[in-house]
């Protein structure tokens, strides 16, 4: 609708060959990585599968709502993004053997399963069934926000450790104390005190042109770049322009970097997990812990009562089976809560915690519940 009305992106759009995927089913998933979590996302890319960069990033606050609104696109923004494709393809046309290695990491490595059809939690569970391993089969539809918790069930299936990747997967330039522009490539509107970003040397209105050499069209490649850092931290390059000059600054990611900056837990589709192993409650981060913010929202519909005896609303989480911190170090956050229980404990195994209530110190336990839920239902 928006192409149609917007004359500016109408023009642009004119200049690529646009194809529409409305489903997963039969999609190369070594290819065609992106953040699950968003109902919408482009692919810049050549005819040769060459990726040029992406648009599209997942906001907190965008889910399940009436209006599926996104604060992270705007229309200035994917055509700030499509005027940068245009550039890069006239640099890759014109010399692709300098430009194929720059941009041979915006691909990522290949995925144990090629397509969602062929993985193991395609074949286990019924609702994945009426795919029939069959992109033509108009009964059936693979969602794109549900590949995500298709691989992690897999790795459950296969008895194969789930990473940190994969639970905090697409981290925010937020993680790092960067704030990005949406109506741009990648300006920076604002940068954290005593963050990643402040140490490096970063300041608002820089805009970054490169992260790791590869070229920067939207926030969305920024987030590529953090995505395929690993888990242990790393020193990004980050090429910015400041006041009509380029440079370069160096951004030491550290170790744990993902655990201690971010947060997986708001993204519901790995939630149907965190509401099995939660128990049927909501989990906030608090200071001391992990707070008990309320029970299971509408949309859980496996209440576990054996839980609600114990967990009482505004109890803070302050030990898990017997560990006041998660890392020797800090607090336990809802985060690593969820991945403690998705990696250490099986179903139906017991856990046991020490709650905050009022001003006493409450040991408490349960039984999590089993089997594990169904990787596309809650």
């Amino acid at each position: 609708m928006v192409a149609r009305t917007d004359p500016g992106l109408k023009a642009l759009l004119e200049k690529f060959v646009t194809v529409r995927c409305v489903q997963m089913g039969g999609v190369d998933l070594g290819l065609f990585q992106s953040d699950p979590m968003l109902s919408w996302s482009v692919f810049l890319m050549n005819g040769d599968k060459t990726i040029y960069g992406r648009f599209g990033l997942a906001h907190e606050d965008a889910k399940r709502s009436k209006k599926d609104s996104n604060t992270n696109h705007s229309v200035a923004g994917i055509k700030a993004a499509l005027e940068g494709a245009l550039e890069v393809h006239a640099g890759y046309t014109q010399d692709p053997a300098t430009w194929k290695p720059i941009l041979a990491a915006k691909t990522g490595a290949p995925w144990p399963w090629k397509y969602a059809e062929k993985t193991p939690a395609a074949r286990k569970y019924k609702r994945l069934e009426r795919i029939k391993g069959s992109s033509r089969d108009t009964k059936g539809c693979v969602h794109c926000h549900e590949i995500q918790r298709v691989l992690i069930d897999s790795y459950f299936m296969k008895k194969k450790p789930v990473t940190d990747a994969m639970l905090w997967m697409y981290p925010h330039p937020e993680w790092v104390g960067l704030s990005l522009h949406p109506d741009h490539r990648g300006l920076v509107t604002k940068v954290v005190a005593k963050s990643p970003a402040a140490a490096a040397g970063l300041r608002p209105d820089d805009v970054i042109e490169t992260l790791q050499a590869q070229p920067i069209l939207s926030p969305a490649d920024v987030v590529w770049v953090l995505h395929q850092t690993p888990e242990e931290g790393a020193r990004l390059t980050v090429g910015i322009r400041r006041d009509g000059k380029s440079q370069s600054l160096p951004l030491a990611l550290p170790k744990d970097w993902r655990r201690r900056f971010g947060d997986f837990a708001w993204r519901y589709r790995i939630a149907g997990y965190a509401m099995w192993l939660w128990a049927g409650a909501t989990l906030a981060d608090d200071k001391a812990g992990v707070r008990i913010a309320s029970h299971a929202p509408w949309w859980f519909k496996k209440d576990h009562k054996g839980a609600r005896k114990v967990l009482k609303k505004r109890d803070v989480i302050v030990a898990v089976d017997g560990k006041a911190t998660h890392d020797g170090v800090r607090p336990w956050t809802r985060s690593t809560y969820l991945a403690y229980l998705m990696r250490e404990k099986k179903p139906g195994s017991t856990i046991k915690l020490t709650v905050q209530r009022g001003d006493k110190q409450v040991p408490v336990q349960f039984k999590l519940p089993r089997p594990r839920p169904e990787v596309l239902g809650h």
